[in-house]
């Protein structure tokens, strides 16, 4: 019914112009138009999506520290007894060995953590012939170099897909440390060679505790940290009135893994679709996904593409369209066009009108309407289908056709153009400074956001969106390292125990 009453008064306004052009034409005075204004209809919706995701370095930080410190612990410097009596194969023979260890000395290389010791040790041996008394004879003992032996653990370390840290440990050398007599412990009196029962007692201490290094690396809750940090970056972040950014985090990879001193560093890769967004602040609970599974394999591209909606209001778009259009002259059918002023606004349906008052020859108002895209090769938001609105297309088949001409129409195609940088030039210093912040504790966010280039318009009856994509880099840098398992007091109380691992004695 609506609909059906604007037509009735479109018609009415037709007539009322036509006699009154017709008049105009009798008396020799200029003409003037009085065309209806546009039918507004329903706006179409919008949706918009960035159709890859980019890519946000973030490398992660793991404190090897606790847990090999707790190794250093649970294992003891000094271990056995040279006088605690071992028997051996042999049950005319027995042995006995003393041996300290250095500090554990540790290597960090990408996926492997090398941990090595020197053990030195002194040993002795007892034999009961089977006539005659037992004899016994020693070697490193006294003023003599005791022989040692080099003892090397490698655990392989991995992030699994749960975000877990995950060790596999295993004793990878347990040899004299050179090939000489004084790295063996040779009893010459009786030819038995102490060596292998020491090196196996070692293997013995080492291997007790490898099953420990593993539980103290799996033990570190990891997961809840990523998770945390995930959530940061979900959260929609502020960059002025009614402006916000999303980063939109979707994806994990996992790159190559490198290490500094005793810290892990994993390089992982952030599948995200930034948006930066005009309005009411985002929803949190629409915004918030689970962490995803951490994923494996090559990495490829880089970089960060930020989809930006910016928009035209239109007082503001009128604004910028008087100064490229008031006073414009055209000559058409041997009379003067001159353009008085422009008022833009949205007709729905993805469409704007442009009305414009004429002065010259020619006075009154007239109606073109259109649909904007983007110009890409002039960057410039255009609406190339700029045409008389049906109203006033209608008015001046009754007795104006002369004023359809191709003049005024290109003109206004020409030079009705709105900069795409308008709209969003200002979202890019707002973006690249909300990018810049502290997200969280030890959790830092660098950006880097350059030119935007305007993608699509969306026209609707409150504004001109401009929908473009700005191409830069982001890096979260996370400062604070994941902590290992904290000591506990049995770690302690087995560095207080005299000799934990005393092998059992045979006086």
């Amino acid at each position: 019914m609506r609909t059906g009453t604007r037509i009735i008064a479109g018609m009415i306004v037709v007539g009322v112009a036509v006699a009154a052009g017709y008049a105009a034409r009798t008396l020799g005075r200029a003409i003037d138009l009085k065309a209806p204004p546009p039918i507004v209809l329903d706006d179409l919706p919008d949706s918009q999506e960035v159709s890859q995701p980019s890519v946000v370095e973030a490398p992660i930080l793991y404190d090897l520290a606790p847990a090999l410190s707790k190794l250093e612990s649970a294992v003891p410097r000094n271990f056995g007894d040279i006088e605690a009596r071992i028997q051996s194969e042999n049950k005319r023979m027995r042995f006995a060995f003393a041996a300290t260890r250095t500090p554990f000395d540790v290597i960090v290389d990408g996926l492997t953590v090398r941990i090595s010791t020197v053990v030195q040790y002194q040993g002795r041996g007892w034999y009961k012939p089977v006539i005659g008394p037992e004899v016994s004879a020693a070697c490193g003992t006294g003023e003599v170099a005791r022989p040692r032996l080099r003892a090397t653990l490698v655990a392989r370390v991995s992030l699994t897909p749960e975000w877990q840290i995950s060790t596999k440990t295993s004793i990878t050398q347990l040899t004299p440390v050179t090939d000489q007599d004084r790295d063996r412990c040779k009893v010459t009196v009786f030819r038995f060679d102490v060596t292998e029962r020491v090196v196996n007692a070692t293997r013995g201490v080492l291997q007790k505790q490898l099953r420990t290094l593993d539980q103290n690396f799996a033990g570190a809750d990891t997961r809840s940290r990523f998770e945390s940090w995930w959530r940061k970056l979900q959260l929609p972040i502020r960059l002025s009135d009614s402006i916000y950014l999303t980063l939109n985090p979707t994806t994990a990879q996992l790159g190559k893994i490198t290490a500094n001193e005793q810290t892990l560093i994993a390089n992982v890769r952030l599948g995200v679709k930034p948006q930066v967004v005009t309005g009411a602040r985002p929803n949190d609970f629409t915004l918030m996904t689970p962490i995803p599974k951490l994923t494996f394999g090559a990495t490829s591209g880089g970089g960060m593409d930020i989809m930006m909606e910016g928009n035209f209001t239109y007082p503001v778009a009128t604004s910028l369209l008087r100064k490229a259009l008031r006073g414009r002259e055209v000559k058409q059918a041997g009379r003067t066009i001159r353009i008085k002023d422009v008022t833009l606004s949205g007709i729905g349906a993805g469409r704007v009108a442009l009305g414009v008052d004429l002065s010259g020859d020619v006075t009154g108002r007239v109606y073109f309407a259109g649909q904007p895209i983007i110009d890409t090769a002039t960057r410039q938001v255009a609406v190339p289908d700029l045409d008389y609105d049906i109203g006033s297309a209608n008015l001046l088949v009754q007795g104006f056709d002369w004023l359809k001409g191709d003049d005024l129409r290109d003109l206004l195609r020409q030079r009705a153009r709105l900069p795409d940088s308008a709209a969003v030039g200002k979202l890019i210093p707002l973006a690249e400074r909300g990018m810049n912040r502290q997200l969280a504790d030890g959790v830092v966010l660098r950006a880097q956001v350059d030119e935007a280039r305007g993608l699509r318009v969306h026209a609707t009856t409150h504004d001109v969106r401009v929908y473009a994509l700005a191409r830069g880099y982001a890096h979260l840098t996370i400062t604070k390292d994941i902590p290992g398992p904290k000591k506990d007091s049995s770690a302690a109380s087995t560095k207080k125990s005299r000799n934990p691992f005393r092998l059992p004695s045979t006086k």
